[in-house]
C-alpha cells in the first residue's frame, strides 16, 4: 500500500512549524486499525512491539516507557510503575537558578494479559535494570524507537504524512503522523470514545494539573478506578489484542 499524504494549502500568514491541513485535530491522529496493526503485526519483533503496546495501553509517555525498570514491574498483578523525573529551577545555596531533577508522583499502569506475557519473554531471566535494552544490555534510545515505528509503519503501509512550511527556507517538509506520541494519544482517545471516563484517562496519562483543569474535570488519583476503566473500555483489553 502506498504511503498516504494529507493535502495541505499555504496560509496567508505563515508561522514556523505550523501544520497546514484542513482536517480536524483528532482526525489527524492514528485510527484504531493503525494502532492494532502496530500493536499486533507479526512483522514487528517482540521487543519493539512490546514498547508500542505499552504506550498504547497505558498512556505512559514514550520516555517513561523507555525508563521502565524490571524492579517496578509486578508480573503477577500485571502492573508497571513509572516515575517521571522533571527538571525544575530551585534555590540552591550559592546558585539561585540551578536546575535540579525532581521525581514526580509515581503512576501505576495496568497491562493486558498478552502484553504482560510479552514482558516476561523480553525480560527473560533478568532480575533488575531497564526493560528495553539491546543485545549488550544497554538501554535503547528514544531516537531508535522513533526510527523503528516509522520503519514498520512504512513497511506495513500505514504511515501518513502532513506537510508544513519552513518559514526560514520556504521549503515544504513532511511530518509523520504514525509516531510513538501519536500512539499514546490514540490510546487515550480510543478509551474515551468507547465510553471510558475522560477524567480517569487524564490520570492515566499523567497530565499536569494545569492541563487537567483546562481540559478535564478535577480528579483525584485513584488508580484502581483507572485500571478498571481501561479493562472495561480500552480496545486492546476489550478485544484481547
Amino acid at each position: 500500500m502506498a504511503k498516504q499524504a494529507i493535502l495541505t494549502k499555504k496560509p496567508a500568514i505563515l508561522t514556523n512549524g505550523k501544520l497546514l491541513t484542513d482536517q480536524p485535530l483528532l482526525d489527524r491522529g492514528m485510527n484504531l486499525d493503525e494502532c492494532k496493526t502496530i500493536c499486533t503485526s507479526p512483522e514487528i519483533p517482540i521487543r519493539e512491539k512490546l514498547f508500542f503496546r505499552t504506550i498504547y495501553e497505558t498512556q505512559l509517555r514514550p520516555f517513561e516507557a523507555l525508563n521502565l525498570l524490571i524492579e517496578n514491574w509486578d508480573r503477577e498483578q500485571q502492573l508497571v510503575t513509572a516515575v517521571r523525573v522533571k527538571q525544575k529551577t530551585a534555590p540552591v545555596k550559592g546558585d539561585r537558578h540551578k536546575k535540579i531533577r525532581l521525581p514526580s508522583k509515581p503512576r501505576t499502569a495496568f497491562l493486558s494479559e498478552n502484553t504482560n506475557l510479552m514482558m516476561k519473554t523480553v525480560v527473560s531471566n533478568r532480575k533488575k535494570g531497564y526493560i528495553f535494552v539491546n543485545a549488550d544490555g544497554d538501554k535503547l534510545s528514544m531516537a531508535w524507537f522513533k526510527d523503528r515505528i516509522n520503519h514498520y509503519a512504512k513497511l506495513l503501509g500505514i504511515q501518513k504524512d502532513v506537510k508544513y512550511y519552513d518559514t526560514r527556507t520556504g521549503d515544504i517538509h513532511p511530518r509523520h503522523l504514525v509516531t510513538c506520541m501519536a500512539l499514546r494519544e490514540a490510546g487515550e482517545r480510543h478509551h474515551d470514545n468507547a465510553g471510558g471516563s475522560r477524567k480517569l484517562s487524564a490520570v492515566a496519562a499523567g497530565h499536569t494539573m494545569h492541563v487537567k483543569e483546562k481540559h478535564y474535570e478535577k480528579v483525584g488519583e485513584d488508580f484502581e478506578q483507572v485500571h478498571e476503566s481501561y479493562r472495561r473500555f480500552h480496545p486492546a483489553f476489550v478485544e484481547g489484542w
